[in-house]
């Protein structure tokens, strides 16, 4: 039985998947390895990211690139990609642990084929909720309250992947905020796969979990990741806006501003409904900062479709918008969809989207110049800092090493498209 004693560990994707790389990290420590720091590792864990099928051939490329950096390593593939009709055309790999409910446990069971330094290691009872304690050298934490979908996007793998939507349990999230607020981190990010779908089905919902959340004795910032429209609730905003250390900056994924393109699409609201949501948190929350993604270029969007979303992301001003080319991922039903849009004209669509974003960007941050606004310092060297104010706007200003990992207030001189410089 080959001896497992130092590991090596990379993360491709998203929110959730760095908070399941602690998760892994976790495990793997609790079982006695430990990080191999550049030297040659026992095991090699690649947490892959299947999104896209350019992110799929990521994880592909990161798997070689760690098997011929460490000769003779176990390997394992974990995550979205990791079932093996995603990550083909890969050799020699000694387990595949794919993403979904009791992964972790699954993950545990494979290694234990192995001799582990500490092979008495326990999970808990539900092995997806072992707790995260560190992020490495990052600021903000993540704390994943929720994972799986089954939104159905006619664009999306997710649900394929991620399988059932399933949630940590309340008082497990609010345990493991209390810990990450004891372990010194200023600010906690409220993330899963469809956050708002947590207690779906039962008698507590996401305002819920985020009122005892924000009541874990000095917990520094809480920030949301992204929600569906329709999970804006009065409920969640009444929590949101009576809590000043909830960030007032809201991701609300639009994909298209045509009511045409978001009915292909599966989105399940209206180009209104949108509005109206957005109209439920500016009166709620103040000043908060609305962002989103769009893709253009969508099968069958028409020119004048694309106008549509043009027009409606002008209205609605976001303070940043992330824009999407549409790529087909195989395995999705828009895949099959008639009149793709050509490469050319999506290209020029992105371009003109980029430029409205900006302008909007700019307006949104010009709003704080004069005004005093906290920065989470993520890092510093020559005498400058950087971080996010409280509207997860980039910030700039003069400062030094020990203010990192710290909440700094910072006056802005000036502002540009990509942020603020105090």
């Amino acid at each position: 039985m080959k001896s497992l004693n130092t590991y090596a560990l990379d993360v491709l994707g998203c929110k959730v998947n760095q908070y399941d790389a602690r998760q892994i990290a976790r495990l793997l420590e609790g079982f006695g390895l430990r990080p191999a720091d550049g030297e040659p590792a026992d095991l090699v864990v690649v947490h892959t990211c299947g999104v896209t099928a350019t992110a799929v051939q990521k994880s592909r490329q990161t798997v070689r690139r760690l098997a011929r950096k460490n000769p003779g390593a176990v390997v394992f593939l974990t995550g979205c990609a990791a079932a093996e009709d995603v990550t083909d055309r890969l050799d020699n790999i000694d387990a595949r642990v794919a993403a979904g409910a009791g992964w972790i446990q699954m993950l545990a069971d494979e290694l234990q084929t192995f001799s582990l330094p500490n092979p008495d290691f326990h999970l808990p009872e539900n092995s997806d909720d072992l707790a995260v304690e560190e992020f490495g050298g990052q600021t903000r934490a993540f704390l994943k309250i929720q994972d799986g979908c089954d939104a159905g996007c006619a664009y999306c793998i997710v649900p394929q992947l991620r399988k059932t939507p399933r949630d940590k349990s309340m008082d497990s999230a609010v345990a493991e905020a209390a810990v990450l607020t004891q372990c010194g981190y200023k600010e906690i990010v409220i993330a899963g796969v469809h956050v708002g779908l947590y207690g779906r089905g039962s008698d507590v919902s996401l305002s819920d979990v985020l009122a005892k959340i924000l009541k874990v004795p000095d917990i520094g910032r809480v920030r949301m990741s992204s929600l569906h429209p329709a999970e804006l609730t009065e409920d969640l905003l009444k929590v949101w806006a009576s809590a000043p250390n909830m960030m007032p900056h809201l991701h609300l994924s639009l994909q298209s501003g045509s009511d045409g393109v978001l009915s292909r699409m599966v989105r399940g609201y209206t180009a209104v409904e949108y509005a109206e949501a957005v109209e439920r948190a500016r009166a709620a929350l103040d000043h908060p900062a609305i962002t989103t993604d769009v893709i253009v270029g969508f099968p069958g969007e028409t020119d004048a479709e694309f106008e549509e979303t043009f027009e409606f992301c002008k209205r609605i001003g976001f303070a940043q918008m992330h824009i999407f080319s549409f790529s087909p991922r195989p395995g999705t039903r828009a895949v099959e969809l008639p009149d793709p849009v050509d490469a050319q004209t999506a290209q020029a669509r992105h371009q003109r989207l980029a430029a409205l974003a900006d302008e909007m960007s700019l307006a949104f941050n010009q709003s704080f110049v004069g005004q005093t606004v906290h920065v989470l310092v993520e890092r510093c060297g020559n005498g400058v800092c950087s971080g996010v104010s409280e509207h997860y706007v980039p910030v700039k200003f003069q400062g030094s090493e020990d203010q990192s990992g710290s909440v700094v207030p910072v006056v802005v001189r000036s502002a540009d498209c990509r942020g603020l410089v105090g």
